[in-house]
């Protein structure tokens, strides 16, 4: 079995629901299961973050619980990137949680199937468990697809697609070609925004520079078809995910996925995709005001949130 990767800070109800989700996969017990708990970053927080530890230390069902506590906070890019290599360094492949996700009955199996199966196609970067809803054309007979946009909700991928990134972005000036930018943005109008912000200190994203190394490669990242990872951690204001976005509810299915190699990239479902994460009016206003310092944080605290 992979090794599980999960990340948690101080939210330990949803990180017991997410090893509970886990348990109900018959391959938990089989399964290697690394924990990586960042420190508290404020005093409030301490309380919480002892909670997450006590929950990880008295966890039973897996092959084996590694634990990794931090007694200063890392911030999650930090954390994620440290301990998603730490764990490659030893094994060919990984799958990788955040403490706000659940997961369907057969997460694990479903996994552990296309990271056997796809380990040589190259222009395969990495698994998603997650899914967004999508209005799938009824002509579209297979049970996943390939997006050229990596997801950071229940995902996989290889030892020798993650070693070798660039997470400094070093040829971020290639990204004042237009060409080169609307390139990236076929996974979505929000890529190089993004990415722009990180690479200006607005935001520190290990996601959006991941989605940028596959980006490089020209690689694709394979979905089943019914999502096998829900977030559970949508409405907490300190998540990442945002706070009345509701695009990315999905329901969890067990649905059994039949696996084909030779699947490739469809783009009626690209540009669904594509649609699906373009960002709006109101959030195009959003990233000018957060990239030029134009109190957005106001904004989103005293208006949006109402």
């Amino acid at each position: 079995m992979t090794p599980i990767v999960l990340f948690a800070y101080n939210r330990p109800e949803h990180t017991q629901q997410l090893l509970l989700s886990l348990l109900r996969n018959k391959e938990a017990a089989e399964s290697e299961l690394y924990i990586f708990i960042d420190g508290a970053k404020r005093d409030e927080d301490c309380e919480k973050v002892q909670a997450v530890r006590a929950i990880a230390e008295h966890i039973e069902g897996f092959k084996t619980v590694h634990i990794t506590a931090q007694e200063k906070n890392k911030g999650l890019a930090a954390s994620v990137i440290a301990g998603v290599s730490q764990v490659l360094q030893e094994y060919p492949s990984v799958i990788v949680l955040e403490d706000d996700l659940t997961v369907s009955k057969d997460f694990l199996s479903f996994m552990n199937d296309a990271l056997a199966m796809y380990r040589d196609r190259q222009d395969i970067w990495s698994i998603s468990g997650y899914t967004p809803a999508l209005s799938l054309p009824e002509t579209y007979r297979h049970d996943t697809f390939l997006v050229p946009r990596p997801q950071c909700w229940g995902w996989a991928t290889w030892q020798d697609r993650w070693h070798g990134i660039d997470w400094e972005v070093k040829d971020f000036e290639r990204m004042k070609s237009r060409e080169e930018r609307n390139l990236f943005n076929r996974g979505g109008n929000d890529l190089y925004r993004t990415l722009d912000m990180e690479r200006h200190g607005r935001i520190e994203s290990w996601a959006i520079r991941w989605c940028y190394a596959a980006f490089l490669q020209q690689a694709y990242t394979l979905n089943p078809i019914v999502s096998k990872v829900q977030n559970s951690g949508m409405a907490d204001s300190d998540s990442h995910a945002g706070w009345h976005d509701h695009r990315h509810h999905v329901e969890l299915s067990s649905k059994a996925i039949q696996l084909e190699y030779d699947l490739q990239p469809n783009e009626e479902i690209i540009n669904l995709f594509k649609r699906h994460h373009d960002l709006g009016l109101i959030s195009r206003i959003g990233y000018f005001m957060r990239r030029y310092n134009l109190g957005y944080h106001f904004v989103k605290k005293h208006i949006l949130s109402t």
